[in-house]
């Protein structure tokens, strides 16, 4: 199964220089795979500390 997600990456906003934390940020899901092939919803990405993010997925069918 696969997501497909449209939005920012981590690392982006900063030029990938690691000192600098990426803000929160959303993403749509927009489709994917298999029983996923018409998903939808957001991907919520919070930057946790350096190097380390954390994503919820909140997917509606």
């Amino acid at each position: 199964m696969l997501l497909s997600v449209r939005g920012m990456v981590f690392g982006i906003l900063t030029t990938g220089r690691p000192t600098l934390l990426p803000p929160s940020f959303d993403n749509a899901i927009t489709g994917g795979t298999g029983e996923f092939d018409q998903a939808r919803g957001q991907v919520h990405a919070d930057t946790i500390g350096t190097g380390k993010g954390r994503c919820t997925i909140d997917l509606d069918r």
